[in-house]
């Protein structure tokens, strides 16, 4: 199912047109390929893999219709990245379990110039959370893996997101500490509800926008 929702100055959702996918092919560029190294560099300056011809993108745009965020999900049984690309991380004594309610979230970044600002007191980062719950939720979606630097573990677990490491953090790329995590959505909602309240309303709630997009999606912003 498709995801659609505003917050603040920002619009939410699935991406459904070439343009936006572009956009987003060109963030991931940016952010994994020129500031992180972990994928060599294109002449197109589009970063994309196999794993685009089954993922679901999401995308943040701002007031000016700029892409300024991206995650996609994976649904099994599909191939997870951590199963190939990421499996040096995964626990070499351990077994990884993948249920058909489970999802990995990939390719998750901000665009630098914005990754301090923030929305309704919260970053860019803790919105497109925001966005893969609510995500996860229509799809039916229990439980996330994704792979995060090890800083912004940190700052996840210490917004209360109950986030549980896989295995330990090792160095990718430019020397960038990364691990895998795991998320259960069930949880989220029972912990959070208690101990932070006023984060578990934002994160729940959501602004459907009275038409599909107020903003001009005739063309992109470069």
């Amino acid at each position: 199912m498709e995801l659609i929702f505003q917050e603040g100055d920002f619009l939410v959702k699935t991406l459904d047109s070439s343009w936006e996918v572009d956009a987003a092919l060109r963030l991931r560029h940016d952010v994994f390929v020129d500031e992180l190294r972990w994928v060599p560099p294109v002449s197109s300056g589009l970063e994309i893999d196999a794993y685009d011809s089954f993922a679901h993108p999401i995308g943040i745009f701002d007031n000016n219709n700029r892409l300024v965020g991206h995650v996609r999900l994976i649904c099994s049984p599909n191939p997870f990245m951590i199963e190939k690309e990421f499996a040096c991380l995964l626990p070499k004594d351990g077994v990884f379990i993948k249920t058909p309610s489970l999802a990995e979230s990939t390719r998750i970044c901000v665009s630098r110039e914005v990754r301090n600002n923030q929305v309704m007191s919260m970053t860019l980062g803790h919105l497109l959370y925001k966005a893969i719950y609510h995500w996860c939720k229509l799809n039916k979606i229990a439980r996330l893996v994704t792979i995060v630097e090890k800083r912004y573990y940190v700052l996840l677990k210490r917004s209360k997101f109950p986030f549980e490491a896989v295995g330990d953090f090792s160095l990718l790329g430019e020397g960038i500490l990364s691990g895998i995590i795991v998320l259960d959505w069930g949880r989220v909602e029972d912990e959070l509800s208690k101990i932070r309240p006023d984060f578990f309303n934002w994160l729940t709630a959501v602004n459907v926008p009275q038409y599909a997009r107020s903003f001009n999606v005739d063309k992109a912003v470069a």
